[in-house]
Protein backbone atom coordinates (compact mmCIF):
# COMPACT_ATOMS: atom_id res chain seq x y z
CA UNK A 1 0.00 0.00 0.00
CA UNK A 2 1.13 3.62 -0.46
CA UNK A 3 3.08 5.59 2.13
CA UNK A 4 0.05 7.48 3.44
CA UNK A 5 -2.96 7.25 5.72
CA UNK A 6 -5.96 5.39 4.36
CA UNK A 7 -9.62 5.52 5.40
CA UNK A 8 -9.41 1.82 6.28
CA UNK A 9 -6.79 2.37 9.00
CA UNK A 10 -8.44 1.95 12.39
CA UNK A 11 -6.33 4.67 14.00
CA UNK A 12 -3.18 6.73 13.64
CA UNK A 13 -1.30 4.07 15.60
CA UNK A 14 -2.56 1.41 13.18
CA UNK A 15 -1.29 3.54 10.28
CA UNK A 16 2.16 3.80 11.81
CA UNK A 17 2.40 0.06 12.44
CA UNK A 18 1.18 -0.73 8.91
CA UNK A 19 3.74 1.59 7.32
CA UNK A 20 6.54 0.01 9.34
CA UNK A 21 5.45 -3.50 8.37
CA UNK A 22 5.11 -2.69 4.66
CA UNK A 23 8.55 -1.09 4.42
CA UNK A 24 10.09 -4.06 6.21
CA UNK A 25 8.33 -6.56 3.94
CA UNK A 26 9.60 -4.95 0.75
CA UNK A 27 13.21 -4.35 1.81
CA UNK A 28 14.63 -7.71 0.73
CA UNK A 29 12.92 -7.63 -2.67
CA UNK A 30 14.34 -4.17 -3.37
CA UNK A 31 17.87 -5.50 -2.92
CA UNK A 32 17.24 -8.48 -5.18
CA UNK A 33 15.42 -6.51 -7.90
CA UNK A 34 17.37 -3.24 -8.09
CA UNK A 35 20.98 -2.47 -9.05
CA UNK A 36 23.13 -2.00 -5.94
CA UNK A 37 23.37 1.80 -6.22
CA UNK A 38 19.60 2.15 -6.63
CA UNK A 39 18.95 -0.24 -3.74
CA UNK A 40 21.26 1.80 -1.49
CA UNK A 41 19.41 5.00 -2.38
CA UNK A 42 15.95 3.44 -1.97
CA UNK A 43 16.65 1.80 1.38
CA UNK A 44 18.21 4.93 2.81
CA UNK A 45 15.15 6.90 1.73
CA UNK A 46 12.88 4.36 3.40
CA UNK A 47 14.88 4.56 6.61
CA UNK A 48 14.65 8.37 6.58
CA UNK A 49 10.89 8.30 6.01
CA UNK A 50 10.33 5.73 8.75
CA UNK A 51 12.33 7.79 11.21
CA UNK A 52 10.18 10.82 10.37
CA UNK A 53 7.04 8.76 10.95
CA UNK A 54 8.40 7.45 14.24
CA UNK A 55 8.72 11.04 15.41
CA UNK A 56 4.93 11.36 15.22
CA UNK A 57 4.63 8.60 17.83
CA UNK A 58 7.57 9.78 19.91
CA UNK A 59 5.53 11.62 22.61
CA UNK A 60 3.88 8.32 23.63
CA UNK A 61 6.47 5.76 22.55
CA UNK A 62 8.92 4.39 25.11
CA UNK A 63 10.89 2.49 22.43
CA UNK A 64 11.44 5.50 20.20
CA UNK A 65 15.18 5.90 20.84
CA UNK A 66 16.04 2.27 20.19
CA UNK A 67 13.88 2.07 17.04
CA UNK A 68 15.18 5.36 15.68
CA UNK A 69 18.77 4.46 16.51
CA UNK A 70 18.52 1.09 14.77
CA UNK A 71 17.44 2.71 11.51
CA UNK A 72 19.89 5.60 11.81
CA UNK A 73 22.91 3.39 12.43
CA UNK A 74 22.07 0.98 9.61
CA UNK A 75 21.62 3.86 7.16
CA UNK A 76 25.00 5.29 8.14
CA UNK A 77 26.73 2.10 7.05
CA UNK A 78 25.50 2.82 3.52
CA UNK A 79 26.45 6.49 3.50
CA UNK A 80 29.93 5.93 2.06
CA UNK A 81 28.55 4.05 -0.93
CA UNK A 82 25.99 6.74 -1.63
CA UNK A 83 28.35 9.67 -0.99
CA UNK A 84 30.80 8.54 -3.67
CA UNK A 85 28.05 8.30 -6.27
CA UNK A 86 26.65 11.70 -5.25
CA UNK A 87 30.05 13.34 -5.71
CA UNK A 88 30.10 12.18 -9.32
CA UNK A 89 26.52 13.37 -9.90
CA UNK A 90 27.25 16.72 -8.24
CA UNK A 91 30.39 17.26 -10.30
CA UNK A 92 28.60 16.52 -13.58
CA UNK A 93 25.64 18.75 -12.67
CA UNK A 94 27.96 21.64 -11.77
CA UNK A 95 29.92 21.33 -15.00
CA UNK A 96 26.69 21.17 -17.00
CA UNK A 97 25.30 24.24 -15.21
CA UNK A 98 28.38 26.29 -16.23
CA UNK A 99 28.95 24.57 -19.57
CA UNK A 100 28.89 27.82 -21.56
CA UNK A 101 31.81 29.36 -19.69
CA UNK A 102 34.36 26.58 -19.21
CA UNK A 103 36.45 24.03 -21.03
CA UNK A 104 35.39 20.57 -19.89
CA UNK A 105 38.82 19.18 -20.76
CA UNK A 106 40.32 21.15 -17.88
CA UNK A 107 38.41 18.94 -15.45
CA UNK A 108 39.10 15.57 -17.06
CA UNK A 109 41.54 14.55 -14.32
CA UNK A 110 39.02 15.28 -11.59
CA UNK A 111 36.29 13.42 -13.43
CA UNK A 112 38.46 10.31 -13.70
CA UNK A 113 39.46 10.49 -10.04
CA UNK A 114 35.86 10.80 -8.84
CA UNK A 115 34.74 7.85 -10.94
CA UNK A 116 37.60 5.74 -9.53
CA UNK A 117 36.52 6.61 -6.00
CA UNK A 118 32.91 5.69 -6.80
CA UNK A 119 33.92 2.29 -8.19
CA UNK A 120 36.02 1.60 -5.09
CA UNK A 121 33.13 2.55 -2.80
CA UNK A 122 30.91 -0.05 -4.47
CA UNK A 123 33.06 -2.84 -3.06
CA UNK A 124 31.48 -4.40 0.00
CA UNK A 125 28.05 -2.91 -0.66
CA UNK A 126 26.36 -6.29 -0.30
CA UNK A 127 27.12 -6.75 3.40
CA UNK A 128 25.96 -3.23 4.25
CA UNK A 129 22.76 -3.69 2.24
CA UNK A 130 22.08 -6.89 4.18
CA UNK A 131 22.48 -4.96 7.44
CA UNK A 132 20.03 -2.31 6.25
CA UNK A 133 17.48 -4.94 5.24
CA UNK A 134 17.86 -6.61 8.64
CA UNK A 135 17.26 -3.30 10.43
CA UNK A 136 14.11 -2.57 8.42
CA UNK A 137 12.77 -6.09 8.96
CA UNK A 138 13.55 -5.94 12.69
CA UNK A 139 11.77 -2.59 12.99
CA UNK A 140 8.76 -4.04 11.18
CA UNK A 141 8.69 -7.07 13.46
CA UNK A 142 8.98 -5.05 16.65
CA UNK A 143 6.42 -2.45 15.59
CA UNK A 144 3.60 -4.80 16.53
CA UNK A 145 4.95 -4.95 20.08
CA UNK A 146 5.44 -1.23 20.67
CA UNK A 147 3.45 0.38 23.41
CA UNK A 148 2.25 3.75 22.13
CA UNK A 149 0.34 5.71 24.76
CA UNK A 150 -2.01 8.60 24.16
CA UNK A 151 -4.77 9.55 21.77
CA UNK A 152 -3.95 9.80 18.09
CA UNK A 153 -4.77 13.49 17.86
CA UNK A 154 -2.50 14.32 20.81
CA UNK A 155 0.39 12.28 19.44
CA UNK A 156 -0.03 13.80 16.00
CA UNK A 157 -0.24 17.37 17.30
CA UNK A 158 2.86 17.06 19.48
CA UNK A 159 4.82 15.05 16.91
CA UNK A 160 4.12 17.57 14.15
CA UNK A 161 4.77 20.52 16.44
CA UNK A 162 8.14 19.13 17.48
CA UNK A 163 9.26 18.77 13.86
CA UNK A 164 7.98 22.26 13.06
CA UNK A 165 9.72 23.75 16.11
CA UNK A 166 13.00 22.22 15.04
CA UNK A 167 12.41 23.53 11.53
CA UNK A 168 11.60 26.98 12.89
CA UNK A 169 14.80 27.01 14.95
CA UNK A 170 16.85 25.80 11.98
CA UNK A 171 15.36 28.54 9.81
CA UNK A 172 16.23 31.27 12.30
CA UNK A 173 19.77 29.94 12.65
CA UNK A 174 20.24 29.85 8.87
CA UNK A 175 18.87 33.38 8.51
CA UNK A 176 21.41 34.64 11.06
CA UNK A 177 24.34 32.85 9.44
CA UNK A 178 23.70 30.57 6.42
CA UNK A 179 26.67 28.25 6.91
CA UNK A 180 26.63 24.85 5.16
CA UNK A 181 26.12 23.18 8.54
CA UNK A 182 23.10 25.30 9.42
CA UNK A 183 21.58 24.86 5.98
CA UNK A 184 22.11 21.11 6.25
CA UNK A 185 20.19 21.09 9.55
CA UNK A 186 17.38 22.95 7.81
CA UNK A 187 17.41 20.34 5.06
CA UNK A 188 17.00 17.50 7.57
CA UNK A 189 13.99 19.20 9.10
CA UNK A 190 12.49 19.74 5.63
CA UNK A 191 12.90 16.04 4.84
CA UNK A 192 11.21 15.06 8.10
CA UNK A 193 8.33 17.43 7.40
CA UNK A 194 8.00 16.20 3.85
CA UNK A 195 7.65 12.57 4.98
CA UNK A 196 5.04 13.52 7.57
CA UNK A 197 3.07 15.55 5.03
CA UNK A 198 3.27 12.72 2.53
CA UNK A 199 1.77 10.42 5.13
CA UNK A 200 -1.09 12.83 5.86
CA UNK A 201 -1.70 14.13 2.32
CA UNK A 202 -5.06 12.35 1.79
CA UNK A 203 -6.58 14.48 4.56
CA UNK A 204 -6.36 17.53 2.25
CA UNK A 205 -4.30 16.99 -0.92
CA UNK A 206 -4.27 20.67 -1.87
CA UNK A 207 -3.09 22.10 1.45
CA UNK A 208 -1.03 19.26 2.90
CA UNK A 209 0.15 18.16 -0.54
CA UNK A 210 1.32 21.72 -1.17
CA UNK A 211 3.41 21.63 1.98
CA UNK A 212 4.86 18.29 0.91
CA UNK A 213 5.90 19.66 -2.49
CA UNK A 214 7.43 22.75 -0.92
CA UNK A 215 9.38 20.64 1.55
CA UNK A 216 10.60 18.39 -1.26
CA UNK A 217 11.82 21.36 -3.30
CA UNK A 218 13.49 22.92 -0.26
CA UNK A 219 15.27 19.68 0.63
CA UNK A 220 16.46 19.31 -2.98
CA UNK A 221 17.88 22.83 -3.16
CA UNK A 222 19.70 22.60 0.15
CA UNK A 223 20.77 19.07 -0.68
CA UNK A 224 22.45 20.34 -3.83
CA UNK A 225 24.10 23.06 -1.72
CA UNK A 226 25.38 20.46 0.76
CA UNK A 227 26.63 18.17 -2.01
CA UNK A 228 28.68 20.99 -3.52
CA UNK A 229 30.23 21.69 -0.14
CA UNK A 230 31.04 17.99 0.31
CA UNK A 231 32.52 17.78 -3.20
CA UNK A 232 34.89 20.73 -2.64
CA UNK A 233 35.89 19.38 0.76
CA UNK A 234 36.66 16.01 -0.75
CA UNK A 235 38.77 17.28 -3.63
CA UNK A 236 40.70 19.57 -1.25
CA UNK A 237 41.37 16.81 1.26
CA UNK A 238 42.49 14.34 -1.41
CA UNK A 239 44.26 17.01 -3.50
CA UNK A 240 42.23 15.90 -6.52
CA UNK A 241 43.07 16.52 -9.25
CA UNK A 242 46.77 17.31 -9.04
CA UNK A 243 46.14 20.45 -11.06
CA UNK A 244 45.54 23.11 -8.37
CA UNK A 245 44.13 25.50 -10.96
CA UNK A 246 41.34 23.04 -11.80
CA UNK A 247 40.58 22.55 -8.10
CA UNK A 248 40.36 26.27 -7.51
CA UNK A 249 38.18 26.83 -10.57
CA UNK A 250 35.83 24.02 -9.57
CA UNK A 251 35.27 25.34 -6.06
CA UNK A 252 34.80 28.91 -7.32
CA UNK A 253 32.04 27.65 -9.60
CA UNK A 254 30.58 25.69 -6.68
CA UNK A 255 30.51 28.79 -4.46
CA UNK A 256 28.63 30.75 -7.10
CA UNK A 257 26.11 27.95 -7.50
CA UNK A 258 25.66 27.66 -3.74
CA UNK A 259 24.68 31.33 -3.52
CA UNK A 260 22.04 30.77 -6.19
CA UNK A 261 20.69 27.70 -4.40
CA UNK A 262 20.51 29.43 -1.02
CA UNK A 263 18.67 32.39 -2.55
CA UNK A 264 16.05 30.02 -3.95
CA UNK A 265 15.79 27.94 -0.79
CA UNK A 266 15.26 30.53 1.93
CA UNK A 267 11.87 31.86 0.75
CA UNK A 268 10.58 28.27 0.68
CA UNK A 269 11.94 27.66 4.18
CA UNK A 270 10.08 30.72 5.45
CA UNK A 271 6.83 29.47 3.93
CA UNK A 272 7.23 26.11 5.67
CA UNK A 273 8.70 27.08 9.01
CA UNK A 274 8.07 30.79 9.40
CA UNK A 275 4.66 30.51 11.10
CA UNK A 276 4.26 29.65 14.82
CA UNK A 277 4.87 25.88 14.91
CA UNK A 278 2.09 24.99 17.33
CA UNK A 279 -0.51 26.87 15.27
CA UNK A 280 0.48 25.02 12.10
CA UNK A 281 0.38 21.67 13.91
CA UNK A 282 -3.13 22.35 15.26
CA UNK A 283 -4.35 23.34 11.80
CA UNK A 284 -3.06 20.12 10.27
CA UNK A 285 -4.48 17.97 13.08
CA UNK A 286 -7.89 19.63 12.73
CA UNK A 287 -7.80 18.80 9.02
CA UNK A 288 -6.89 15.18 9.78
CA UNK A 289 -9.71 14.86 12.35
CA UNK A 290 -12.25 16.24 9.88
CA UNK A 291 -11.07 13.73 7.26
CA UNK A 292 -11.38 10.93 9.79
CA UNK A 293 -14.99 11.88 10.47
CA UNK A 294 -15.78 12.15 6.76
CA UNK A 295 -14.34 8.70 6.03
CA UNK A 296 -15.58 6.82 9.12
CA UNK A 297 -18.06 4.74 7.08
CA UNK A 298 -15.13 3.12 5.25
CA UNK A 299 -13.71 1.60 8.43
Amino acid sequence: MPFRITPEDASLKATLRRIMAERGDRADSMVSELPADEAVHALRKDARKLRAVLRLARPGMADFKSANGRLRDAARTLSGHRDAAVRVETFEALIDHHADELDRRAFAGLRSALHREARAADRGTGADLDAMVAALEETARRSGEWEIRGKGRDLLREGLARTLRRGHAALKAAERDPTPERLHELRKRAKDHRAQMRLLRPAWPQMIGGREKTAKRLATLIGDHHDLDALCGFVAERALPRDETARGALCALAARRQKELAAQAMPLARRLFGEPPDEVAVRIVDTWRLWRRETKDLR
